[in-house]
């Protein structure tokens, strides 16, 4: 936004003794006349009141206006402007979630562990401002729900439609889910690339274990976030003849070994956690722990005016002199 600014506004305390030299004139103007003296004559009474009289009274305006404008003139007036530029330093995140049959654990009341893991990675989502997030949904198999981008809100229309029937095929995948999420990396030229792995259960689908997944993004400078859904011991799971039937209780299987190990070979953070509270407390320190940086610059461009105040007075000055010399010359 432009704003009028002095390059040189030491010279502007140059208006102190400007503003002194006519108060001191107003003061001799008005308090300090000469004596009036009669004279008979009506030709001279005429002639005072000519337009040169009149006017004559107002010639030291333009000294004071001519001397006003060079003071601003040394001060160097114009426009100054200030551009920012600012660049994005953001990061690329991958989120695996596991849709495999054991997220229908109720564990995590009132909802089950898949509906909780959405709402979680929704709101992990919707703050990421300045990255780029792409989504994969595994449980045998894995597949690519949406590549990496900035639309978020096209990120989470997709995690509400993820469901049990998302994947066909029934098990954990966890390394073909990172060795998939690793490659939709492969071309990023981010500051961070990370992924954010949530699951309940142990590797036992897939063609690419955890540990050679892990090892490939950690070559790639991608750090692996793992966070461990579900508490241990019983948990109850809808019955297959449905709700008339009761609950069925299964016991949670759970490789926290292996999850520790993907995370630390890649530099990334375990999590567990045992309940929707805990899970949201995991999410949010993982977003402490990830933020984009912005890095703003601001540039100041400055155009003078300097010249205009400068022609202006000088044409006063001038226009003063030849006023004083030639139109309202005195008689000695």
């Amino acid at each position: 936004m432009g704003q009028i600014e002095f390059k040189n506004p030491l010279f502007l305390l140059l208006l102190v003794p400007y503003a002194a030299m006519a108060a001191w004139y107003l003061y001799g103007r008005l308090f300090n006349r000469e004596s009036a003296f009669a004279a008979s004559s009506e030709r001279v009474l005429k002639r005072r009141d000519s337009f040169r009289s009149l006017t004559y009274r107002f010639l030291p305006i333009l000294r004071f206006a001519a001397i006003l404008l060079l003071i601003l003139a040394v001060a160097r007036p114009g426009r100054g402007i200030d551009y920012s530029s600012v660049k994005n330093l953001g990061i690329d995140i991958m989120i695996a979630l596991d849709a495999s049959g054991s997220m229908q654990g109720e564990d995590f009341q009132p909802n089950n562990r898949l509906a909780v893991a959405k709402q979680v990675i929704k709101d992990f989502v919707s703050k990421r401002k300045s990255d780029r997030v792409g989504m994969v949904v595994f449980a045998g198999e894995a597949y690519l729900q949406c590549p990496l981008t900035v639309e978020r809100q096209m990120v989470m229309d997709i995690t509400d439609e993820i469901d049990f029937d998302s994947v066909p095929v029934d098990g954990t995948a966890i390394g073909d889910a990172l060795a998939l999420a690793t490659s939709r990396m492969l071309e990023s030229k981010a500051r961070s690339k990370i992924i954010l792995l949530l699951t309940d259960g142990v590797n036992n689908k897939g063609k690419i274990d955890p540990d050679t997944a892990a090892k490939t993004a950690a070559e790639m400078g991608i750090k692996v976030y793992c966070v461990g859904i579900g508490s241990d011991g019983l948990v109850p799971y809808p019955s297959p003849q449905g709700i008339f039937f009761g609950k069925n209780y299964l016991r949670n299987q759970f490789d926290e070994t292996g999850l520790r190990e993907i995370a630390k070979v890649t530099g990334g953070k375990f999590y567990r956690a045992t309940s929707s509270g805990v899970l949201w407390e995991n999410i949010r320190d993982i977003d402490r722990l990830e933020r984009s940086e912005v890095e703003a610059r601001v540039y100041h461009e400055f155009y003078d005016k300097f010249h205009l105040f400068l022609v202006a007075g000088i044409i006063l000055f001038l226009l003063e002199v030849i006023l004083r010399s030639a139109v309202y010359r005195k008689i000695p």
